[in-house]
């Protein structure tokens, strides 16, 4: 009885002697039900904080489960790879198998990561035998068609570009126990670097931190609509979307809901996310070795004569836990110098140009004094491994400074800190300063990028330094754009130069940052790694080898306006840096002789690279390279996906122009024009495929699940940071104090002879 109360009778009649009708008790104080009230209402305080999805964030991390906990997946998926490398270009037919095991209709969505440069312009679905071919669409006619016939029980899938780097997959209306399959086709260019040949394919993601206050906290009319002015079509064309992330749209990231998968452990997923491959490299030259760092291959020679490979994995499928690099080294007399491939599409000539830079002795070169600042990521993604693969890299570049240079470095997560007030010296003492800093850092946190991009880029190098910045992260951010326009405007003279750590780095991102910041990347994609991949990068930071580019085509050409060459703008090149340069030249063959824009094909045979280097005397030499399109090449240059892999380099430019502030609608608009006669896959084009009859009995339930990617290799599970301003926690600490008031007003007479009896004891009492 929390109020004992006492017979009326003896207020009303006081005067008349008290007898009570029971015998009255003195309350007796019991410390110990006392405390146990305390307890159950500290734990409602919790409970009101812990009530919040988003509650793990007061400590900059989330905890990545859906709804349903960590219920086991009803939906598995697998993926195969073919792979077709001819040159420069690999051709991938990708095929995604959803399964359902379930005993119910099933919708399935998956969000899972590609290269940037993926050029993505086939898909397909197959359910038993039947084929049915996907189209390129409108992104919002798109998702339409694909609403229409998943609330008409026919089956249908959709595929959707998130990032140049991330996309979503959709599949409508899988029956129970069921497969279907959906292939896409992309053609994706091949590196090389330091005369090894690169063919890279993101398995999972890094889960991505997303800064900014959420648009459903923003009270104020607008800041919303400013907020989702950006996105506008975006936004429009996914309203109606299931959330399928455990993200939620802010006024930075207003699609944050699309690109943050759900994730889980490897170890939930036995059977699922596998990979499997096929690969068949026609390299034409002999190779000395094919190798993946993280995915043991077989290969064999399949032809001596034209120099074809072929490649499996050795345990013939791997666990989706991190990206594939596949590596291939020519024997040294073979390494190219220059290559010419070329696509003929209708009247219009494609190509992609690739030249070296000359090999010289860095000691031969001009050598300037540096003034370098390190950015380090200690966010929370960078969890496990990447933290310690990034503090060796770290520690590895400072000790190669040389005297004359002078550092900093900055470490971030949901803030920064900079370890000296302003660059010093590489005396012994400040570098023995900045090794223990770094081996005190750990990994927790946001990943708040941007005001310690911008305290790098505003600081003043000394007079007759070269500045030079040096990013080490795993790029996992869900505001890109927003970073690039910020390297953009505030880079200067300097040089942004990225290093990617992880199992799984946001490539689109680092790589784009180095483009912007006129800079070069490496990833580090294991522990082994760091010291080869540092190295590399250390010798470009010290030897910039060509400056002042410019590309020169055959006169009769060069004169026409309507010739298109990306980069537009050529940059430095660094040591073992090829420059790969993919031009349109429109009708080249006219159909009718007559007219006067009718060019030779051999009016291109000169394509010529120009560039200037200082020796270390500071005496500039002109450098010149250049290629011819015949007797270089032959007929073996005439490839399929020259022309889609330039279109794809097109649509990059152009968001890059949007990134810059261009106009979403012009952008747009352009987009379209390029995406859609390539029928490329883009931010504003999707492709589609529909079942013709409905196959869902009207009466059937079905139920949409969103299949999780496995965390990256080495990394932390409950890693993901969050912002604490979009949290909503202040809502939920308040629902918890409360709770702690209520219980205090009910329990008030308790307390209070609980504290009366702690006096007593203490003698503090009057």
């Amino acid at each position: 009885m929390l109020f004992p109360k006492y017979p009326k009778r003896d207020y009303l009649a006081s005067h008349r002697p008290y007898k009570p009708w029971f015998n009255k008790r003195e309350p007796t104080i019991q410390p110990r039900n006392h405390w146990l009230l305390f307890i159950v209402s500290v734990l409602c305080f919790l409970l009101g904080v812990i009530a919040s999805p988003l509650s793990h964030a007061e400590s900059g991390e989330l905890l990545m489960k859906n709804k349903e906990g960590e219920t086991s997946s009803a939906l598995l998926h697998k993926t195969h790879v073919d792979l077709q490398v001819n040159g420069m270009i690999a051709h991938v037919t990708y095929t995604q198998t959803f399964s359902n095991n379930s005993d119910e209709w099933q919708n399935a969505v998956y969000t899972f990561p590609l290269s940037e440069d993926a050029a993505i312009n086939h898909m397909e679905m197959m359910i038993g035998e039947r084929v049915i071919r996907g189209a390129i669409k409108p992104k919002q006619e798109a998702k339409n068609l694909y609403e229409i016939a998943k609330k008409a029980g026919k089956k249908a899938s959709l595929t959707a570009q998130q990032r140049p780097n991330l996309f979503t997959q959709r599949v409508a209306n899988i029956a129970p126990k069921e497969q279907i399959k959906v292939t896409l086709q992309f053609i994706q260019q091949v590196g090389y670097e330091n005369g090894e040949f690169s063919f890279h394919l993101p398995t999972t993601l890094t889960p991505r931190y997303i800064p900014g206050i959420p648009i459903s906290d923003l009270h104020n009319t607008a800041l919303k609509q400013r907020a989702l002015a950006g996105s506008a079509s975006e936004r429009k064309a996914t309203t109606d979307a299931p959330i399928s992330g455990w993200g939620v749209p802010t006024d930075e990231v207003t699609d944050a809901d699309k690109i943050t998968p759900l994730m889980t452990q490897a170890r939930e997923s036995l059977h699922a996310h596998q990979l499997s491959l096929n690969a068949t490299l026609n390299t034409g030259m002999p190779v000395a070795s094919i190798t993946s760092a993280g995915h043991p291959v077989h290969w064999q020679a399949k032809t001596t004569e034209d120099h074809t490979y072929s490649v499996t994995f050795k345990d013939g499928a791997v666990t989706m836990d991190r990206d594939l690099w596949l590596r291939w080294q020519p024997e040294t007399a073979a390494v190219p110098t220059a290559a010419y491939f070329k696509e003929k599409v209708g009247a219009d000539h494609y190509a992609l140009v690739m030249l070296t830079p000359p090999q010289v002795n860095p000691d031969d070169l001009q050598d300037f004094p540096r003034d370098v600042t390190f950015i380090i990521d200690t966010s929370g993604s960078m969890g496990g491994r990447p933290i310690e693969d990034a503090k060796s890299a770290l520690a590895m570049a400072i000790k190669n400074l040389d005297t004359k240079d002078r550092f900093n470095v900055i470490a971030f997560n949901s803030k920064y800190t900079k370890l000296f007030s302003q660059p010093m010296n590489t005396k012994p003492h400040n570098i023995s300063t900045a090794l223990s800093f770094i081996s005190g850092l750990s990994a927790d946190g946001g990943t708040e990028m941007a005001n310690a991009l911008d305290e790098a880029l505003k600081s003043k190098p000394q007079k007759n330094h070269i500045k030079q910045i040096v990013f080490i992260t795993d790029g996992a951010i869900g505001n890109e754009t927003a970073l690039f326009a910020l390297i953009k405007a505030k880079l200067g003279e300097a040089r942004l130069f990225t290093v990617g750590i992880g199992s799984a780095p946001n490539s689109y991102f680092m790589t784009r940052a180095a483009k912007f910041g006129r800079g070069s990347y490496v990833f580090i994609d294991s522990s082994n790694s760091i010291q080869k991949e540092m190295q590399r990068l250390l010798t470009k930071l010290e030897t910039p080898v060509l400056s002042n580019l410019t590309l020169a085509l055959p006169e009769n050409i060069e004169k026409r306006g309507d010739i298109e060459i990306y980069p537009k703008r050529l940059p430095d090149l660094y040591a073992g840096e090829p420059l790969l340069i993919n031009i349109k030249i429109p009708n080249l063959y006219p159909s009718t002789t007559e007219s006067t824009d009718k060019v030779s094909p051999a009016a291109l045979n000169n394509v010529v690279l120009t560039g200037t280097l200082t020796d270390k005397n500071g005496e500039i030499h002109q450098w010149q390279r250049s290629i011819q399109d015949s007797g270089d090449i032959g007929e073996a240059a005439q490839q399929y996906g020259i022309a889609t892999s330039w279109a794809r380099k097109k649509i990059a430019a152009l968001m890059d122009e949007k990134a810059l502030g261009r106009k979403e609608e012009e952008v747009k608009n352009d987009i379209l024009q390029v995406a859609i006669p390539h029928k490329l896959l883009s931010d504003y084009t999707s492709f589609v495929a529909v079942e013709e009859a409905s196959s869902k009995p009207q009466n059937a339930a079905s139920s949409s699940q969103a299949i999780k990617n496995i965390l990256p290799h080495g990394m932390q599970l409950r890693t993901v940071s969050y912002p604490q301003t979009s949290t909503g926690k202040n809502l939920y600490l308040a629902i918890g104090a409360l709770a702690i008031v209520l219980l205090l007003m009910l329990n008030a007479k308790h307390l209070f002879f609980f504290v009366l009896s702690t006096l007593k004891g203490t003698g503090i009492h009057g």
